[in-house]
């Protein structure tokens, strides 16, 4: 393999193993694939209501004087860390509850159909929704205000009942 594209497709696969973006490198922001578990619907309903989605973000940050504060946002769901939260911190992780209300519907006409055992079981979303840090850092010089956002992706799974579920078969 020609060494020149090593480094390439290495940064091409972190690229693409976890979202994350930056304004100007003061604050970037990612996450993880939220899962969300759905059961199987009628074929002609094409829309597929999600239930509260959890997100685990992280975010680094970096300051030129003290972090004044760390606001994440998903949707319209908000935490924000204080100062003593990120004293001496270079990163910062937080859990956001989004509920069902502030999530789309996903679209989907061959994802967990109730009368399609073949239908797929998974289906990946990217895209589907935004994360948006917003850092606060204080100074000499006055307080700076830096932002980042992130496309957040989630992992839709096919909760469809077991064999247990089922009446037993009179050949047994």
């Amino acid at each position: 393999m020609n060494l020149k594209l090593v480094p390439i497709l290495a940064l091409f696969g972190a690229a693409i193993g976890i979202p994350f973006a930056h304004a100007d490198g003061k604050v970037t922001i990612s996450a993880k694939d939220a899962a969300a578990h759905v059961e199987p619907h009628a074929a002609r309903l094409k829309l597929i209501n999600l239930p509260t989605l959890e997100f685990n973000l992280h975010a680094s940050v970096k300051c030129s004087g003290d972090a004044e504060s760390l606001t994440l946002s998903v949707a319209d769901t908000v935490t924000t860390l204080d100062s003593e939260a990120l004293a001496d911190r270079q990163s910062a992780e937080a859990s956001l509850n989004v509920p069902a209300r502030q999530v789309a519907l996903a679209a989907s006409s061959h994802f967990c159909l109730g009368d399609d055992a073949s239908s797929a079981d998974e289906l990946v979303v990217p895209g589907f929704m935004t994360a948006h840090a917003s850092l606060r850092c204080a100074d000499e010089d006055g307080i700076t205000a830096h932002f980042a956002s992130a496309p957040l992706q989630i992992r839709l799974v096919c909760v469809r009942g077991t064999d247990d579920d089922q009446e037993p078969s009179e050949d047994k």
